[in-house]
């Protein structure tokens, strides 16, 4: 059984947990701004920025030292690699001269070791060296194969796994040692070849083309070289995702049919599909080391459940395991788990901490905000929440922030033993996308805060939309191998023939380190329950980009969204997809899809 703790309302990019359960994660502020976070397992820590406009995390250690990105200037979108130590603040690993490039650091072992790249501008234009940084700061060039290279993953003896691209964009997985420096760790008989990890062992887990055209699983050991995980099937591809010090590897099986499998891989069986709650889809997202894995997978109606596995007894649905859970919460993912049990999580509340350990005199949880209907210009909203407290003899007070520019207002709060309800309710006067925000505070001084985005339709006829959804491995351009949540929301008003968008017309769309904002949609077709849109907007605040989003309201609930993004290469004239979730399953109760009459 498991406590929540909430982390925050808005969190939706990278985390880690480490292994005494503390948690670094990635929070949306606004504006298409990331903040770093951290949570010690007491108190909540804002890292700040290298004086730039948003900072994310990658990586966090057991003496929890962070590392990741942060803009370091305000007129400047691209990011440098930096570590954060509660002792040290933000300390930037960029180094000069290339203040104008992009730096990156992805891992840290406990011995302040941390592996990422670093802008190179050698004898040969080679922009990106993978690049080791010492407990000191001091960054050591890890060198190439005959392209730009990443590095990915480090273990605790300071070995390096990462990959490197070559002019035609094929990658090539390596393992780099003090002793033997970069090697090629070959191919599965394909173009190209990923690492994602590196275990104690110094074995190294990724993904690799094969000779027939598909994408495997592999484990490379120095002893047996690239051994092929799987599928067996002809019709399938498999990523990794992670892998733990006993060479157990976890990730995500394509069927070429559409669906997505979790699965595990060991010496002793082989690849294992690990099975749905009765739905199509379901994704490994994290392993510790004692082996337990955790993930989301689909129910029967579509819906996404965060599930635990321990090798026997299949999936365990974690919603089933939280006593003190406030109706309506439901958690959709597991996103991370440390080795003491804690659970990083997803839920319809936002992002939240499974702690395995019962304790009192700590913070409410909070469920997710509930809206009474369609919200229309002019008409009173109700919302509402419900609460439950460990604590049965706190009192709790709630605060309302409604995202339009007006005040703040004072929820109405009726609770008996613990359990509470909070209400409240507001007139927009203006059609958009808003942020309903709900903070409840209990007697002891401690808060919990949850949030939902607002769709306000004006007097006519509208479209619109909004939900969450597991966003596929494959998904996003620069980062093939991250799945994880995205949220959406979209709004216009229809014609009679529901052919145009006028008036106002918004879409917001954001996952992992994607923020996308339109207020230009330039075509709207609807042709029954489908609705089709096209049109432009920003990414991460900046760029001409083009959209394209598609939505089929189903009876059942079982709604199909798809979202593509893309750019023109100015130097080759070039369409480059950004976003491509293809044609992904919004499960019922977590997204709501439709034509507001």
């Amino acid at each position: 059984m498991y406590r929540i703790v909430h982390l925050s309302p808005s969190a939706n990019g990278p985390l880690d947990i480490n292994a005494r359960g503390q948690v670094a994660f990635t929070e949306d502020v606004g504006g298409d701004r990331t903040m770093a976070r951290y949570y010690d397992g007491t108190s909540f820590t804002k890292l700040g920025t290298l004086g730039g406009a948003g900072s994310h995390v990658n990586a966090l250690n057991d003496a929890g030292q962070i590392v990741g990105g942060s803009n370091f200037s305000p007129a400047s979108t691209d990011t440098h690699a930096y570590r954060w130590s509660a002792q040290t603040g933000m300390l930037t690993l960029h180094t000069p001269p290339y203040n104008f490039a992009t730096s990156a650091a992805f891992d840290i072992n406990n011995s302040g070791q941390v592996a990422g790249y670093l802008p190179f501008f050698g004898p040969v234009l080679e922009p990106l060296h993978a690049t080791r940084w010492s407990a000191e700061n001091l960054a050591r060039d890890l060198g190439t194969l005959n392209g730009p290279s990443l590095a990915i993953a480090l273990n605790e003896s300071g070995q390096v796994a990462g990959s490197t691209r070559n002019a035609a964009g094929n990658g090539l997985a390596f393992r780099w040692t003090e002793a033997g420096g970069m090697l090629g760790l070959g191919t599965l008989g394909g173009a190209d070849s990923d690492a994602v990890a590196i275990n104690r062992g110094g074995h190294v887990a990724g993904h690799s083309a094969t000779a027939a055209g598909l994408t495997h699983a592999f484990l490379w050991t120095p002893e047996k070289g690239m051994t092929d995980l799987g599928p067996r099937r002809a019709d399938a591809d498999a990523f990794a995702i992670a892998m733990n010090d006993r060479d157990t590897v976890i990730g995500i099986i394509r069927i070429v049919d559409g669906p997505y499998r979790a699965f595990v891989w060991t010496g002793q069986t082989g690849m294992r599909e690990l099975g749905t709650f009765g739905g199509r889809n379901a994704y490994a997202h994290d392993i510790n080391q004692p082996g337990q894995v955790v993930g989301s997978a689909e129910a029967r109606d579509g819906a996404s459940r965060a599930f635990l596995w321990q090798g026997v007894g299949g999936l365990v649905d974690l919603n089933s395991r939280i006593p003190l859970a406030p109706p309506g919460l439901v958690l959709t993912a597991a996103r991370a788990i440390a080795d003491n049990g804690a659970i990083v999580a997803d839920s319809n509340a936002g992002l939240v901490l499974l702690v395995p350990n019962p304790a009192t005199h700590v913070a409410p949880t909070v469920g997710p905000i509930e809206t009474g209907g369609v919200a229309r210009v002019n008409q009173a909203l109700a919302v509402s929440a419900s609460v439950r407290d460990p604590d049965p003899g706190d009192t709790h007070r709630a605060i309302w922030s409604w995202g339009d520019g007006s005040k703040d207002e004072a929820g109405v709060v009726a609770e008996k033993n613990g359990a509470a309800t909070v209400g409240g309710q507001h007139t927009y006067r203006a059609a958009g996308i808003y942020t309903v925000r709900l903070t409840v505070t209990d007697s002891s001084g401690q808060s919990a805060t949850v949030q939902r985005i607002v769709v306000v339709c004006g007097p006519g006829a509208y479209l619109s939309g909004e939900g969450s959804f597991i966003s596929p491995p494959g998904a996003i351009r620069v980062g093939k191998r991250q799945s994880g949540r995205a949220s959406f929301a979209f709004l216009s008003e229809r014609q009679s023939d529901g052919r145009r968008a006028q008036g106002a017309a918004f879409l917001r769309f954001s996952t992992a380190h994607l923020s996308f904002d339109s207020k230009r949609v330039d075509a709207v077709t609807v042709n029954g329950a489908r609705i089709a849109y096209r049109g432009g907007g920003t990414l991460n605040g900046a760029g001409n980009v083009q959209f394209a989003l598609m939505a089929a309201a189903r009876p059942d609930g079982r709604h199909r969204l798809h979202i593509r993004i893309w750019h023109v290469d100015p130097a080759t004239n070039r369409e480059l997809v950004d976003y491509d979730s293809q044609a992904i399953l919004a499960g019922a109760g977590a997204v709501r899809i439709g034509l507001a009459e």
